[in-house]
């Protein structure tokens, strides 16, 4: 009890103190070493003549950089908090340290009120951001028994697990959005698809994965992270294309001192995923800079369908989760140079193999009849920036990015026991970009400083990409092009506190405005434009109402663009029709569209509330609407042949009675030759139709829904603290594939992202003792394929973790730390579902994990 006034006290002091408010760009001089942040804090105050309250919790474990030179106040924090997870908040002349809460859950899903100097969705830095946010912290992550991004990922209610993931095991290509090309891990909120989804680290881009626009999440060590900030509103008047569902900023760690190893065991109950994980981390600060570098090795077997019982229809060769083995390298560091400029660098290197076995009979192995895949991934990227203080307030920056990544996948197929054809396909993709801008405070306004950011930059991304097949010894190529895609863009962007605290009304304790836009120019497809307006409303001081609205759009893939053009003839009466005379053939174009594509385009809507009853200390209770009108949608329009000639939906599509120069330019620039899948030779005068299903603007989709999330922390015992945790969200999407089709519902159907996915638990601190678990739970769908129309089970799953920290001062088991986990303690197994083909797999993998019950040990020591 007398702990907790205390705190209030402290609190009290702050927020109702009578010193003077600190001056914007008002500079001194500072001499603080590196050290513990808490230290260092005490030692702000001292310099800085200010009240500074932090919690003991909040800085724990954490340090500093040095702070030597001439700053305002703003900067000098801003400094000494970088890479820390932690904020600031000016009230009445003094600082509240705030961030971290005090006990460890798994996933802060709630807006970052107060959690951090590195702000994503903004270019502007503010107490409080208008976009709804996900913080995903480190030591969090792992109190909650995850070890790697790609499975952290996958947990979030608002992230659906199609798309390019390693447990998507077939079955659900819809439109070929959802594979396991590469075994990679990319986020796809909203079931927008990974390329709609935008993925950074510490503010920068990375290269492509593979033939989509997604980011492999995974490659980033977990060791190597401060937190993962993941905003669920469209952001590409910040951030340019491909951030139509969010954003996520993986911020990495830019201070440590010392050597922090670990290794991880694992092993599924069930059979196969035995897993080994081994990191390292070494890092140092002196009096200029520092840096941290770490390495992570991971290697797991596979999971086949012959080790769980859902699939056991199937060949027990088959992979239901490949086989993989990865490193991969971070390197972040930094250097003052002077009290006014300081220069960054981030560098990564990642290198994967996997393996996967492709049964096509349920009665023979993969080697009788089916195939091998081995995707061999190498990535690597340079990001360095430099900052430099060009007048007080005011801040200028010079960034840039190069960036490969290269996939090679050697596919092996058998028939009748042996071998009938090795396909080899390389991608290359390679990433330059290049940025410069400028951020300050421009005016006063009642409730602070006018702030604005503007900048410019370039953009390039290339696609090399190489197919070709051997058979029977000789080599023929698919496919082979390399193109690039240039952009240039400029941005503005300002935030305007209109009223904050310190000169609050009756119903206004703070008010403020934002606004950003961006145009972004590309060679071939001409110009952009992404605007958006936020408003930012709290009547009193527990309650912040948001509402944003902005325009976000997404550039066509390269390969949805430059693949090659593919010809097939097919006989009419495979379109079930038969009009035509007897032996009529029509020719059926697919593949890529270079000359009719252009950039999809959203609108984005977002309305989204916290509070924090001051009734309920330690609780925010978050809630959000979302609505996103999604068009032009590149697809190939055309999901079924049969019927297509009656339905006038299709009509454009469709040339009918083509002449002889319209079938010459059909036939033309097609790599690959014509496919006759007629069995009749081609006859020119026999062609009735062209039909042209290549890449093209035709889809449009509505997605909405609404986004809860809960946290409360409270003290338990002298020196314990329990956390509830609890997330959901609720998604409605349709679709209309072709202007003038009835709409299709998307959510809720199998091989879709369902309604509700949910995720809730509690945690308990007590010293060096964390227990956690958690529910998890992804809702059920519908299989609407053929008639009659069946339900797909919900999938419920209990997570729970254990870790030991010992902090023992001279003793050579101080900060080892031990940790045991269980993902879905009771085994529950997916659903069953019918089979399209009965070689593939019996239950929905886009959505529902066959992993079932997994035990991890983890042994992790800070030297």
């Amino acid at each position: 009890m007398r702990r907790r006034l205390l705190t209030g006290a402290a609190y009290a002091l702050i927020l109702t103190g009578t010193a003077a408010a600190a001056q914007s760009g008002q500079r001194q001089t500072y001499g603080i070493a590196a050290q513990d942040l808490g230290v260092a804090l005490k030692e702000l105050a001292r310099q800085s003549g200010k009240e500074v309250v932090f919690a003991a919790a909040a800085v724990e474990g954490k340090r500093t950089a040095p702070l030597r030179g001439s700053f305002t106040l703003e900067q000098a924090v801003d400094r000494m908090l970088r890479g820390t997870g932690l904020v600031a908040r000016y009230d009445n002349g003094g600082i509240l340290i705030e961030g971290r809460a005090q006990a460890s859950g798994e996933v802060d899903d709630r807006p970052t009120e107060n959690d951090g100097i590195v702000v994503t969705g903004s270019r502007i830095a503010g107490p409080t951001p208008i976009s709804p946010t996900i913080v995903l912290k480190q030591r969090e992550i792992a109190d909650a028994g995850f070890s790697n991004l790609g499975d952290l990922i996958r947990s979030i209610p608002q992230n659906y697990s199609g798309g390019q993931n390693p447990t998507v095991a077939g079955g659900g290509n819809q439109g070929g959005t959802n594979q396991n090309t590469t075994s990679s891990s990319t986020l796809n909120l909203r079931g927008l698809g990974p390329d709609a989804t935008l993925t950074l680290l510490n503010g920068h881009r990375l290269p492509y994965d593979a033939v989509a626009q997604g980011v492999d999440i995974s490659a980033i060590p977990l060791a190597a992270i401060d937190r993962i900030e993941i905003v669920t509103d469209g952001a590409s008047a910040i951030y340019g294309s491909d951030a139509v569902a969010g954003v996520a900023n993986i911020i990495l760690k830019r201070s440590f001192e010392g050597v922090q190893t670990s290794a991880r065991f694992g092993l599924s109950t069930d059979g196969g995923n035995e897993q080994q994980q081994y990191s390292l981390a070494a890092g140092t600060d002196w009096q200029s800079g520092g840096f941290l570098v770490t390495g992570d090795f991971s290697r797991s077997t596979a999971i086949l369908a012959g080790d769980r019982k859902v699939t056991r229809t199937l060949h027990p060769t088959a992979t239901l989760v490949p086989k993989l083995k990865q490193y991969t390298t971070i390197l972040s560091g930094y250097q003052e140079l002077g009290s006014a400029a300081r220069l960054e660098i981030d560098a990564t290197y990642m290198r994967r193999e996997s393996r996967l076995q492709l049964a096509s009979s349920t009665t023979a192995s993969y080697l009788t009849n089916g195939a091998t895949a081995e995707p061999k991934i190498s990535s690597f990227s340079v990001s360095p920036s430099l900052a430099i203080d060009v007048a007080p307030g005011w801040e200028a920056y010079l960034e840039g990015t190069y960036g490969e990544s290269r996939t090679g996948v050697q596919t092996r197929l058998y028939s009748a026991g042996a071998l009938a054809l090795t396909a080899l396909v390389d991608y290359n993709n390679i990433l330059k970009t290049g940025e410069a801008g400028i951020t300050g405070s421009l005016a006063s306004l009642p409730g602070g400083t006018l702030r604005v950011a503007l900048g410019g930059g370039y953009r390039s991304n290339t696609l090399d990409l190489f197919t070709r097949s051997i058979t029977g010894g000789t080599l023929r190529v698919s496919g082979d092009f390399a193109r690039a895609r240039d952009s240039r863009y400029g941005f503005a962007e300002v935030r305007a506190p209109l009223i904050e605290p310190e000169n609050s009304t009756p119903l206004i304790h703070r008010l403020t405005l934002s606004g950003a836009v961006r145009y972004e120019h590309y060679d071939v497809l001409g110009g952009v434009a992404t605007p958006k307006f936020g408003i930012l409303y709290s009547p009193v001081r527990d309650l912040d109402l948001k509402a944003s609205w902005g325009r976000s759009f997404k550039s066509p893939t390269l390969y949805q663009e430059f693949q090659y053009k593919s010809v097939a003839l097919r006989l009419a009466t495979a379109y079930g029709t038969s009009t035509f005379p007897a032996g009529s053939t029509v020719l059926h174009l697919s593949g890529g569209n270079p000359d009719g594509l252009q950039p999809e385009r959203a609108e984005n809507l977002t309305l989204a509330l916290a509070w924090r009853p001051g009734f309920l200390p330690g609780a925010i209770i978050d809630a959000s609407y979302f609505d996103v009108a999604y068009k032009d949608r590149i697809v190939a329009p055309i999901s079924s042949t049969l019927g297509l000639f009656a339905d006038p939906v299709y009509a454009h599509l469709i040339t009918r009675t083509p002449t002889p120069e319209q079938i010459a330019a059909a036939l033309a620039n097609a790599p690959t030759g014509l496919s006759n899948q007629a069995g009749v030779p081609f006859d020119a005068s026999r062609v009735v139709a062209i039909v042209d299903n290549r890449q093209r603007n035709s889809s449009r989709q509505a997605i909405k829904g609404i986004d809860l999330s809960l946290r409360y922390a409270f003290g338990v015992g002298a020196t314990g603290t329990l956390t509830l945790l609890g997330s959901g969200s609720y998604i409605e999407s349709e679709q209309v594939l072709v202007a003038g089709q009835p709409t299709v519902q998307l959510a809720g159907t199998i091989f879709r992202a369902p309604h509700w996915r949910a995720r809730g638990g509690v945690s308990w601190q007590e010293g060096g003792l964390t227990v956690t678990s958690y529910l998890n739970y992804v809702g059920g769908t519908e299989d609407r394929r053929v008639s009659p129309f069946v339900d797909v089970g919900s999938f419920t799953t209990l997570d729970a973790a254990i870790t030991y920290r010992v902090e023992a001062q001279g003793s050579p088991f101080h900060r080892l730390e031990l940790s045991l986990a269980a993902s879905n303690l009771l085994n529950a197994p997916p659903d069953t579902i019918r089979n399209s083909l009965a070689t593939d797999p019996t239950y929905d993998s886009t959505n529902y994990s066959p992993v079932g019950r997994f035990f991890s040990f983890t042994i992790r020591k800070q030297w």
